[in-house]
């Protein structure tokens, strides 16, 4: 028996969640993630408090964040360095602003006895490109100091202010989800002041105050798990009452070179052999999802739900539904059974690409942890 998703989850497609999220949800950008009030609602409808909720493919944590503000118990798991640190510090915040700033005024102490000076020849052309040199400097010092001393939540913050042409920024112009210098736009003999140092302490500190001005309460008793493997992998002791996860797009998003800079400076500078594992092509994809279900089979209770948020693929020459693809794998060959599936097209304003390349709607698919037949 298929259902349509209740109307307050299809009503999650339209508007801008924005100005209501916790701002936990904003300390970096991150291309192609799912909109917190549409991840909200998918952990209202299918799972209980106190329920143990697994997202294995994590991407920016949101999935994660909402499950752990809505009473959940939380394992996430994402391949992507940039998305590992956005998700850990969502999921391991500072209990409030003025403990972050009073570990933040520590840290500001350690960066400035740094008296050695990084050499600036041995970064590549196209990162020094972003950037003042001076400022240039005090960010490698700040992440290299906030990396030894695992202070994931103020890297990330970091990493939220790296490029963009407002002034709280770190960056010459650019743009802020994705690495590209709008120097066209705006020259520097027009708009001489956004060429100028930048200092990092004073920008970072202003960063952490945003981030816990829209925090509701946090429950700490709750378990957060965090993981870095590949999905199909993940083994637990104990069954999780339910799984939400929005799996990668095939091709449609390139996280490595979309987060190209930011992943320089977290230590990873291959980004293009990083698309290759995680943003997988067709077969590759398929076969990913076919061993995901396979253990997702003894990893999710019993009658446990297994909702996945799926894009299509849409180019100028064909549109697949994913969805129907993915469905088939979980229930024919897995013994999953299918309780509803809904496709909605993503409003333009959403979309990563606009226009007619890229992924133009979105399924979400709704399994259950019961032998096919068992639930219609």
């Amino acid at each position: 028996m298929h259902i349509r998703p209740p109307n307050n989850l299809l009503r999650q497609w339209i508007g801008s969640a924005c100005h209501t999220e916790s701002t936990l949800h904003q300390l970096s950008p991150y291309i192609g993630k799912m909109k917190s009030s549409m991840a909200a609602s998918l952990i209202t409808q299918y799972t209980r408090p106190n329920d143990v909720v697994l997202d294995p493919f994590a991407g920016s944590g949101t999935i994660a964040l909402e499950a752990w503000l809505a009473g959940r118990h939380v394992i996430a798991n994402d391949l992507s360095p940039y998305a590992s640190l956005l998700t850990r510090a969502k999921l391991f915040p500072y209990r409030n602003v003025d403990e972050a700033l009073r570990d933040f005024g520590a840290m500001a102490k350690l960066v400035s006895r740094q008296s050695k000076k990084p050499d600036l020849r041995s970064v590549p052309s196209w990162v020094r490109e972003f950037f003042h040199p001076d400022t240039l400097k005090e960010i490698i010092i700040w992440e290299e100091e906030l990396t030894k001393q695992h202070r994931w939540f103020l890297l990330a913050c970091l990493m939220g202010i790296l490029h963009h042409q407002r002034p709280g920024f770190l960056s010459f112009p650019s743009s802020h989800t994705v690495p590209y210098l709008r120097i066209k736009k705006f020259p520097r003999h027009r708009f001489a002041e956004l060429y100028k140092y930048r200092s990092v302490s004073d920008r970072l500190e202003a960063k952490v105050i945003r981030a816990f001005r829209r925090v509701p309460v946090l429950n700490f008793s709750l378990s957060r798990r965090y993981f870095s493997k590949s999905a199909e992998k993940l083994v637990f002791a104990k069954p999780v009452d339910a799984i939400v996860t929005s799996p990668p797009y095939m091709r449609q998003l390139d996280y490595g070179r979309d987060n190209r800079l930011r992943l320089w400076f977290l230590g990873h500078k291959e980004w293009r052999a990083l698309d290759e594992v995680l943003s997988p092509g067709d077969q590759d994809f398929l076969s990913l999802m076919s061993q995901c279900f396979g253990s997702w089979r003894s990893t999710l209770k019993p009658y446990g739900y297994c909702v996945l948020v799926i894009g299509d693929v849409c180019n100028r020459g064909e549109r697949r539904n994913l969805a129907t693809v993915v469905a088939r794998i979980a229930t024919k060959e897995h013994g999953f059974s299918l309780v509803s599936s809904h496709t909605e097209q993503i409003p333009n304003e959403r979309r990563v690409r606009r226009g007619i390349i890229g992924s133009c709607s979105e399924t979400i698919l709704v399994l259950r942890n019961v032998d096919a037949g068992v639930l219609n």
